[in-house]
C-alpha cells in the first residue's frame, strides 16, 4: 500500500500544470522564421505577444514580439527552452496591466522553471523569482543546509564519473505563477521533491508537506526519505527587479471519491 502511494504521489507531482505530458518531449517542426504565440502569450493591451521559434538560421528561442508589427523584438534568455520546443509547452501569465510576465517551462522532465519578466521601452528586463520553500518551511532549508545542501542530479553527477556523495538531493521542482492579484502582486504556486538520508524531516514540514520513509536494505546504509513539498504563496514585485514572499498556505489535496 505505502509502495501504491508513493507512485501515485510521484506522478502526481510530475504532471506538469499545463497540457505537457511529464515524461514526453513537447516538439513542433518549425519553419525557418517561424515564432508562434505560446499559450497566453497576447499582451491584455493586445501590443506584445510571448512567441516560440527559429531564427533564419534554425535557432530555437523564445522571445518578446511586437503583436501588432508581428516583429521579434528580442530573446528571452532566461526561459528554460532545453527540453520542449512546442509553444503549448510554454504558458504565460501576464500582468493586468502588462508591464510584467511570468513564463513557465520545463529545463527538463522533472524541473519546470518560472522566469519573470518586466517590460518597458520596448525591453523585458529579468525580474527575481520569488521562492517560497524556505519562507514556507525554514526548519527543513535548516535541515537540508545541515546535511550539506539539497543537490540536484546535474551537481552529484557533475564529474561525468562517480556520483558525488549526498545526504539530501532535490528531484523535482515546479514554479508558475497561478494569478494576478494586482499589478504587482502575484500567487504564485510551487512543488517540489526530495531525498534524505538518516534524519528524519517529518517535524520540519508541518502542513506542507508529506513524508515516506522508504524500507531500509540490508546493503544501503541509514534511513532514506521520500519528501513532497507544495505550497501557494503571494508574493510581490519590488523595485529595482526584486521580489518578495508576503505569505504562503499549504495546498490541500482534494479527496477523491473511493
Amino acid at each position: 500500500m505505502k509502495n501504491l502511494r508513493l507512485e501515485g504521489k510521484l506522478v502526481a507531482l510530475l504532471i506538469f500544470a499545463f497540457a505537457v505530458d511529464a515524461i514526453a518531449t513537447a516538439t513542433y517542426d518549425y519553419k525557418p522564421g517561424e515564432f508562434l504565440v505560446i499559450e497566453g502569450g497576447k499582451s491584455p493591451d493586445k501590443k506584445f505577444s510571448i512567441v516560440s521559434g527559429e531564427n533564419k538560421a534554425g535557432g530555437f528561442r523564445v522571445c518578446l514580439m511586437d503583436a501588432q508589427t508581428k516583429k521579434v523584438i528580442g530573446p528571452l534568455e532566461e526561459v528554460a527552452t532545453e527540453l520542449d520546443s512546442a509553444p503549448d509547452a510554454y504558458r504565460a501569465h501576464w500582468s493586468p496591466d502588462s508591464k510584467h510576465v511570468g513564463i513557465t517551462s520545463r529545463a527538463d522532465r522533472h524541473w519546470a522553471v518560472n522566469a519573470i519578466y518586466r517590460i518597458e521601452n520596448r525591453r523585458a528586463y529579468r525580474v527575481e523569482t520569488p521562492v517560497l520553500l524556505c519562507h514556507a518551511v525554514p526548519d527543513f532549508c535548516r535541515l537540508t543546509k545541515e546535511l550539506g545542501g539539497a543537490l540536484t542530479e546535474e551537481e552529484i553527477y557533475a564529474d561525468y564519473g562517480a556520483a558525488k556523495p549526498w545526504k539530501a538531493r532535490q528531484n523535482s521542482s515546479y514554479s508558475e505563477i497561478v494569478k494576478w492579484i494586482s499589478p504587482t502582486r502575484v500567487v504564485v504556486k510551487e512543488e517540489s521533491q526530495f531525498q534524505l538520508k538518516t534524519r528524519d524531516p517529518s517535524s520540519t514540514l508541518g502542513q506542507y508537506g508529506e513524508v515516506e520513509k522508504l524500507e531500509h536494505e540490508s546493503d544501503a546504509p541509514g534511513d532514506l526519505y521520500h519528501v513532497w513539498f507544495e505550497a501557494e504563496g503571494e508574493c510581490e514585485l519590488l523595485p529595482g527587479d526584486k521580489s518578495r514572499v508576503v505569505s504562503t498556505r499549504p495546498v490541500k489535496e482534494q479527496k477523491k471519491e473511493e
